[in-house]
C-alpha cells in the first residue's frame, strides 16, 4: 500500500507532445513502467524498515515490563517479617541489618538497571532518529531523481527540437543536395540519439543502483545495531537483577535458621527450667517433713510437759524462716538462661538452701514449741 506522501511520485506521467522525429513511445513507456517499479520496490523496502523498527519499540517495551515484575518480586521477596517484637534484641539486630543489607543491594540494582535503560532508550531514541534521516534522505535522492529524469527528458525533447529546426532549415537551404545529406544527418542523429539514451540510461542505472545499496546498507547497519543495544541492556539488567535476587533469597534463608535455632534454644530453656522446677518441689517436700518428725519430741522433753502444743513463756531465739526459693520465668529464653544456666546445677544449689533453713526451723523449734511447725509445712515456697 503506497503511503499518500508518495502519491506525487506514482503513476509516471506517460503522455507527452508528440513532435518529429521524437523518442520511441514504446520504450518511453517501458523504461517509465521500468522505473515505476523501481520505485515501488524502494518504497517498500523503506515500509519494511519502519515496521521492522515498531517491532523492535515493542520489543523494548516487552524487556521493560518484565524487569518491571522481576523488580516487584524481588521487593515482595526482601519484606522483613510482619511483627519483630516476637524475636529477641540479637534477632532484631540481625534482621535490621539484613534488611538494610537488602535495601542497598535493590537500590544499588535499580540504579543500575535505570542507568542502563536510560542508556539503551536514548540509544534507540537515536537509532529511529537516524532512520527518519535517512528515510528523508531516500525520499529527497528519490524526488531529485526523479526531478533530474524531467529535465533530462526536458532537455532531451529541446535538443530534439532543436536538431529538427536546422534540419528543417538545412533541408530548405540545401535542396540539392537533399537526399544524400538527408541520409548521413539521418544516420548521425540516430548515432548520437542512441549514445545519448544509453548513456542516459546507464547513468540512471548506477545512481539508482548506488542509492539502493547505500540505502539497504544504512537501514542493515541501523537494525544491527538497534539489536545489539538492546540485547547487551537486557542481558546487563537480568543479570543483576538474579545478582539481587540470589543474594537477597540467601540473606533470608540465614535470617530463617537463626530464628529456628533460637526457637530450639528457647524450647530447650523451658525444658529445663520445668525439670528445675519439679526437682525443687521435690526438695522443699521432703525438706519439710523433716522437723515434724525430729523436732517435736525434742521440743517436748525441753518443756517438761505431755502437750505438744503449749507454748514456751520464755522469750527463745530468734525464728529465722526460709528464703523463698525464686520462681522461675519460663516466658522469657534470656530469663531462663540467667535463672538456670545448667538444670542440675540450680536443682542442686537449691535443695542445699532449702537444706540450710530447714535446719534453721528446726532449732527456732526447739524454743517455740509446735507452734512453728504448722507454719512451716503450711507456708509453700513461692
Amino acid at each position: 500500500m503506497v503511503p499518500e506522501r508518495d502519491n506525487g511520485l506514482l503513476p509516471l506521467r506517460r503522455e507527452y507532445t508528440e513532435a518529429w522525429r521524437g523518442f520511441d513511445r514504446t520504450e518511453v513507456r517501458q523504461y517509465l513502467d521500468h522505473l515505476e517499479g523501481q520505485l515501488h520496490r524502494l518504497i517498500t523496502d523503506r515500509d519494511a524498515a519502519a515496521a521492522q523498527v515498531a517491532t523492535l519499540s515493542r520489543e523494548l517495551e516487552t524487556a521493560r515490563g518484565e524487569v518491571s515484575k522481576l523488580q516487584s518480586r524481588v521487593e515482595e521477596l526482601m519484606k522483613p517479617p510482619e511483627r519483630l517484637e516476637d524475636l529477641d534484641e540479637r534477632m532484631q539486630r540481625t534482621v535490621t541489618l539484613a534488611n538494610a543489607r537488602a535495601e542497598e543491594i535493590t537500590k544499588r540494582a535499580q540504579v543500575a538497571a535505570e542507568k542502563h535503560w536510560a542508556s539503551s532508550t536514548e540509544a534507540s531514541t537515536k537509532l529511529r532518529e537516524r532512520y527518519h534521516r535517512l528515510v528523508e534522505e531516500l525520499d529527497k535522492q528519490a524526488e531529485a531523481l526523479h526531478s533530474e529524469h524531467e529535465a533530462a527528458l526536458k532537455e532531451t525533447r529541446a535538443e530534439v527540437q532543436r536538431l529538427t529546426v536546422e534540419a528543417a532549415q538545412r533541408r530548405e537551404l540545401l535542396d540539392n543536395e537533399a537526399e544524400r545529406k538527408r541520409r548521413k544527418i539521418e544516420r548521425d542523429f540516430d548515432a548520437k540519439i542512441t549514445a545519448e539514451r544509453t548513456a542516459h540510461e546507464k547513468m540512471i542505472a548506477d545512481q539508482r543502483t548506488a542509492s539502493k545499496n547505500q540505502a539497504e546498507r544504512r537501514i542493515s547497519e541501523a537494525t544491527a545495531e538497534a539489536t545489539r543495544r538492546v540485547e547487551e541492556a537486557t542481558a546487563e539488567a537480568k543479570r543483576r537483577l538474579d545478582e539481587a535476587t540470589t543474594q537477597a533469597a540467601q540473606r533470608t534463608t540465614a535470617a530463617t535458621r537463626k530464628v529456628e535455632r533460637l526457637a530450639e534454644i528457647r524450647e530447650q530453656a523451658r525444658k529445663n527450667l520445668a525439670m528445675a522446677d519439679e526437682v525443687l518441689g521435690r526438695s522443699e517436700s521432703l525438706l519439710t517433713a523433716l522437723p515434724s518428725e525430729s523436732v517435736l519430741p525434742a521440743a517436748s522433753k525441753l518443756v517438761g510437759g505431755d502437750d505438744p502444743a503449749k507454748p514456751d513463756p520464755s522469750p527463745g531465739p530468734v525464728e529465722t524462716k526460709a528464703a523463698p526459693s525464686p520462681k522461675p520465668k519460663s516466658g522469657n529464653g534470656s530469663g531462663a538462661k540467667a535463672t538456670t544456666g545448667n538444670g542440675s546445677s540450680a536443682s542442686g544449689g537449691a535443695a542445699e538452701s532449702a537444706a540450710g533453713n530447714g535446719a534453721k526451723n528446726g532449732n527456732g523449734s526447739t524454743a517455740n514449741g509446735a507452734k512453728s511447725q504448722p507454719q512451716a509445712a503450711g507456708k509453700p515456697s513461692s
